[in-house]
């Protein structure tokens, strides 16, 4: 059975709508613009974080970072277009009567690159938070060709589990008798499509949702709290070294601190821009988190049900959070990684202002 997809914000049959058309369209336009402001530049600073993190030194976590920005980089620009559909419908462009219906195309995209996104920074929680609660066991756990392998591995995960949904609908023309122009339109095949959305709303979107954004929040404190347990135990061994220590033994020692400072210093860095990456993913995708939970219970929160108004909102808000969180991925590595810095600053900063 083909089941025709209206994607037009209209009201709802069933009920009242909780938000008004005319403000709907409103919100959506105005959405859209935010979005554009930092999804345009986010797509260009995630083409910087590719290019710089791959002519620096590769390693483990290098490696996860340069799949991060991959993912936003692309998810970015299929926000960047859906987002630009979105306001040129809003003005009515007679043009643009296809809009809708390649929007809702690049949705499907759009989503499967957030949920790569989201399990790479996952992994890079897990990655950071055992190296921090289990220095030992954990030092020769994680490489560059084990993160490599993880990391293009989570992409065929996550690719496996979205293809379904291509298969539960079809992309059709049909002629419009009113200006002899073909539409295009949105067939879904009802009986394939009522399985996979059970399916994507109960393990994708809620399950997996939920399991990562949990795995962040622990192992967010537990970055947290073994950097501050580790930060007292040097404070008392150095305090109780220093007392113990003659005066000839002291310059040594002293040479020997300084090192030992500087490379600690440069760990305590990635760790500190790793949680920095991961507590904004947990902030931002909060918001995201909310809405899996809230359409399990509420079913009338889906497109095409009597809140199909405040779904687009909500879905277009997070959207923009989503967006913000591409952006400022670039300004954590600025701040707490100093050979990106290092190298931005040289081949790249430098050249644009002489330029």
């Amino acid at each position: 059975m083909n089941v025709s997809t209206s994607l037009e914000i209209v009201a709802a049959p069933l009920g009242k709508p909780l938000i008004s058309i005319y403000i709907t369209n409103y919100i959506m336009v105005m959405l859209s613009f935010m979005i554009l402001v930092f999804s345009l530049p986010a797509t260009i600073l995630n083409i910087l974080n590719v290019y710089i993190f791959i002519n620096t030194k590769l390693d483990s976590v290098t490696v996860c970072f340069i799949s991060l920005a991959l993912s936003d980089l692309t998810s970015m620009l299929l926000i960047s277009i859906t987002a630009s559909f979105s306001i040129i419908v809003a003005f009515s462009a007679n043009w643009g009567r296809n809009l809708p219906t390649m929007s809702y195309v690049f949705s499907f995209l759009f989503l499967l690159l957030l949920d790569m996104s989201s399990a790479t920074t996952t992994y890079i929680a897990v990655q950071r938070g055992l190296c921090v609660a289990f220095p030992f066991l954990t030092r020769h756990a994680f490489n560059k060709n084990r993160s490599l392998i993880i990391c293009v591995s989570i992409s065929i995960v996550i690719l496996a589990l979205t293809l379904p949904r291509f298969a539960t609908f079809k992309l059709k023309t049909i002629p419009n008798p009113s200006d002899n122009k073909t539409t295009l339109i949105v067939f879904e095949y009802f009986d394939s499509w009522v399985t996979f959305d059970s399916f994507s709303m109960i393990f994708m979107k809620t399950v997996i949702t939920l399991t990562e954004w949990g795995t962040m929040v622990i192992c967010a404190v537990a970055i947290s709290f073994g950097m501050r347990s580790s930060m007292k135990l040097k404070q008392k061994s150095n305090s109780y070294s220093s007392q113990n220590q003659s005066e000839a033994d002291s310059k040594k020692s002293k040479e020997m601190k300084e090192e030992s400072q500087k490379k600690e210093s440069k760990e305590s860095l990635v760790v500190k821009q790793s949680l920095v990456v991961v507590l904004l993913h947990v902030i931002l995708t909060t918001p995201r988190v909310f809405a899996s939970l809230y359409k399990v219970f509420e079913p009338r929160f889906t497109l095409g049900g009597q809140y199909n108004n405040f779904f687009f909102v909500f879905c277009n808000c997070i959207n923009f959070t989503d967006s913000i969180n591409a952006f400022a991925n670039f300004f954590v590595y600025l701040t707490f990684n100093s050979k990106f810095r290092s190298y931005f600053s040289t081949n790249i900063y430098k050249r644009l202002v002489k330029n």
